[in-house]
């Protein structure tokens, strides 16, 4: 992929950042955790007809009228791309500078000149803006900062404290990934030796929570990766994810849901049967395709089979990279349905919406920002981080396309 080169001077550079970010020049380094911020403008009880202490009461769907986190270029991994494509360190950026505000300095002012100037770096920043337009989820991990005790606590303090003043009033979509500690298709004895380290960053990450708003995506690849456990050693995994559950729902204002896998894996029987085990009933529902690009319709199909068999569970629909579908591998038998490995000429799917259509489908929402790398093939960066290329083709590609022959939503 071209990366265009600026004519900037170094002092001109100087200039642009500060006059967009009210800082004096570029720096570089992790900035320090901020002061820890209250939760006491929330309630400390849960009205169950409005968890999220949405401004309107919601109806039927908790979800309904929540504005998400939109991040900016300090943070946000499109912005902060197209701020690098400008030659400036996304470090520079305060953490309250907005993607808003940012996109409205690229539209006018020193950061729209060397836009003016190449019409390849226009091109690409506009396909980037697509994807910095929608709200972006923030992931906590068993790797946070380490993952050592006070880790992932002061991870996702930063994400609420700090991150969201670039869109104060929003609510946060946090996914987590303590599971598998030890690696996927752990041996019993593996999980029980690692129980305490996973219950530690749970509870850190729910007391970091606290009173605040967030919807909350749980375990991601979780139940979609478990068949290979069976009998002691999934009933043990099960109890983990339970713990999960149970510490995470316990908040006054989190809205929960739980990985429940994709339709050209694991049947709905087994789907629902592990999600009744864990406790599924006990919170919002559950969500699918988070790693995986079938078509919206297939996972509607396969999620109302699953919530059938679980008292009519209500889930959301990962559409991240969905939009043209899946890339159905040649011998699925063999290397399975689908190329899951950064598959060329994907596409971001429907934008994130609560407006589905579905009775049992509270959202469409990105659980992770399209494009995003699953690994080192096809050119692409390690699995998890951002990948520049993949993203300006699935950006490219984006459409509102919610399966073969269904009529396609507006993009």
């Amino acid at each position: 992929m071209r990366r265009s080169a600026l004519t900037l001077t170094a002092v001109a550079l100087v200039v642009v950042v500060a006059a967009a970010t009210g800082q004096r020049g570029v720096h570089g380094g992790r900035a320090p955790v901020a002061p820890r911020c209250s939760d006491g403008r929330y309630s400390a009880t849960r009205d169950p007809s409005n968890p999220l202490e949405l401004p309107r009461s919601p109806g039927q769907d908790p979800l309904n009228g929540a504005r998400f986190f939109v991040d900016g270029p300090a943070h946000g991994e499109a912005a902060g791309a197209i701020a690098r494509l400008l030659g400036i360190a996304p470090s520079s950026f305060p953490d309250s500078y907005s993607w808003a505000r940012f996109k409205r300095d690229l539209e006018h002012g020193p950061l729209h000149a060397p836009l003016a100037r190449d019409r390849g770096l226009a091109h690409e920043v506009g396909l980037l803006e697509k994807i910095a337009d929608e709200p972006e989820q923030e992931r906590l991990s068993l790797y946070s900062e380490g993952g050592g005790a006070g880790a992932v606590f002061d991870e996702t303090h930063k994400i609420l404290c700090d991150f969201l003043s670039a869109d104060r009033g929003s609510i946060p979509i946090l996914t987590t990934y303590f599971l598998y500690q030890a690696g996927y298709c752990e041996t019993r004895r593996e999980i029980l030796d690692r129980r305490a380290t996973f219950e530690r960053q749970v509870g850190e990450f729910a007391q970091a929570i606290g009173r605040r708003p967030a919807v909350t995506l749980l375990e991601l690849d979780a139940i979609g990766s478990s068949s290979c456990m069976t009998g002691a050693t999934l009933a043990a995994w099960e109890q983990d994810i339970r713990y999960e559950i149970d510490r995470v729902s316990a908040l006054p204002h989190t809205v929960v849901y739980i990985e429940g896998g994709y339709s050209d894996a694991e049947s709905a029987q087994y789907t629902a049967r592990v999600l009744n085990a864990v406790g599924v009933r006990r919170i919002r529902g559950f969500y699918t395709n988070d790693t995986h690009l079938n078509w919206t319709t297939s996972e509607i199909h396969w999620g109302d089979e699953v919530s059938k068999l679980t008292d009519g569970a209500d889930f959301v629909v990962n559409t991240a990279d969905n939009g043209r579908g899946p890339l159905l591998n040649p011998h699925p038998a063999t290397e399975g349905v689908e190329d899951l490995c950064n598959p060329p000429g994907r596409g971001a799917g429907p934008r994130p919406t609560t407006d589905t259509g579905f009775a049992h489908v509270d959202a469409f929402l990105w659980v992770h920002v399209p494009g995003e790398s699953s690994g080192g093939c096809n050119g692409g960066t390690a699995a998890g981080t951002f990948f520049l290329a993949r993203t300006l083709v699935e950006a490219a590609n984006a459409n509102g396309e919610l399966g073969p022959r269904y009529p396609s939503r507006p993009y």
